[in-house]
């Protein structure tokens, strides 16, 4: 897992089998839960283990900042902000 500077929220990359591309994931450690997924959810994934961190850190940035309109929802496991 990758410290994100939040308390709350990591996110971890993986290496997907088929297809053979990076994809991130937020978990909220004080749920155990996913939170956002590129694969699961947007069906995104990437060429380079960095490039997925990279986009994880962006997406958890725009949901993670006051002045940003953007949250989590309730997608899996019940998980909310």
């Amino acid at each position: 897992m990758q410290p994100t500077g939040s308390e709350r929220f990591t996110i971890e990359v993986k290496l997907m089998d088929d297809p053979c591309l990076w994809r991130w994931e937020i978990k909220d450690r004080m749920r155990g839960a996913v939170v956002q997924s590129s694969w699961d959810q947007e069906w995104t994934a990437y060429p380079s283990k960095e490039e997925a961190l990279c986009a994880g850190r962006d997406r958890l940035r725009a949901v993670s900042e006051p002045a940003r309109s953007e949250r989590f929802g309730s997608w899996r496991f019940g998980a909310t902000d």
